[in-house]
């Protein structure tokens, strides 16, 4: 900022440096095309993982209220002994 302004009211740039490049065009239709197989793909397997999960959880034996309340018996937590 010690220069003297440029003609067009900017400070002098002594130097710059660009990162990156700009991509100022539309994606080509190839692009596109890989782009959208990705989402559907990813989409698919997230489904099917999501489908697998719930169908073994349903089949696993003794999951759910049943398991709770054996530990309480276990743990002496039963509501049928505290009342004693």
């Amino acid at each position: 900022m010690l220069k003297k302004k440029q003609s067009n009211g900017y400070y002098h740039c002594e130097s710059s440096i660009v990162i990156g490049e700009k991509n100022g065009g539309e994606p080509d239709d190839a692009e596109l095309v890989r782009l959208s197989k990705r989402l559907v793909e990813n989409a698919v397997l997230k489904a099917v993982q999501q489908y697998l999960e719930e169908t073994q959880n349903k089949n696993k034996p003794g999951e759910g209220s049943s398991v709770k309340t054996e530990a309480a018996d276990r743990n002496g937590n039963d509501n049928e002994n505290n009342r004693k």
